[in-house]
C-alpha cells in the first residue's frame, strides 16, 4: 500500500465537518464557530502545505517543499476513508 495524496478538494470530503478534529481548540473541543469557519481552515491549511498524505498506518501529513510534517496519527480508518473520497473523485 502506499500513501495517498489528497487536494483540498479531497480534503474537504475525507474530514467532512471536521471529524477528525484538525481545527479543534488546544483543548480539544471545536471552536465557536467551527462548523462556518471550515472550509476557511481547510484553505489555510493548503496556504501551509503544498498537499495532504495519509498513510496506511492511519496517519496524516502535509507536505512542503518535499519534507513532511506529522499532522495527526493513529487517526481510526483515515487510510480507508482516503481509499473511498479517491473513488468518489
Amino acid at each position: 500500500m502506499k500513501e495517498i495524496k489528497l487536494t483540498q478538494e479531497q480534503f474537504l470530503e475525507f474530514d467532512q465537518f471536521d471529524q477528525y478534529g484538525f481545527f479543534y481548540d488546544e483543548s480539544g473541543w471545536p471552536t465557536e464557530d467551527a462548523d462556518d469557519e471550515f472550509e476557511n481552515n481547510v484553505l489555510a491549511l493548503y496556504k501551509k502545505y503544498d498537499f495532504i498524505v495519509v498513510t496506511p498506518d492511519d496517519a496524516v501529513y502535509g507536505v512542503k517543499s518535499g519534507k513532511k510534517e506529522l499532522l495527526f496519527e493513529y487517526l481510526d480508518e483515515a487510510y480507508s476513508i482516503a481509499l473511498e473520497v479517491l473513488e468518489d473523485f
